[in-house]
């Protein structure tokens, strides 16, 4: 994956649809942003889908490093002993 927008088949493996008028409908009822380009297809920011899915964007910097280890720790389970 690379580019400002998504590829036709990577909205087409996240649609089910193979043609625009199936991307469009399936955006719009998902109430996804979209832009159409001059030729009428469908343009979906990388960023966006990557925001939507719930996916880090890859410019990770030192804070985002951190944050992501510290999502990746294991919850302190001795806290619920004391209650």
């Amino acid at each position: 994956m690379s580019g400002l927008f998504m590829t036709p088949d990577e909205l087409t493996e996240l649609t089910g649809f193979k043609q625009t008028k199936g991307h469009i409908r399936w955006l719009d009822r998902n109430r996804w942003r979209y832009v159409l380009s001059r030729s009428q297809q469908p343009r979906v920011a990388r960023a966006y889908f990557l925001d939507r899915m719930g996916l880090p964007q890859g410019k990770a910097g030192s804070s985002d490093q951190a944050n992501h280890a510290a999502f990746l720790q294991e919850p302190d389970f001795s806290a619920l002993d004391r209650l």
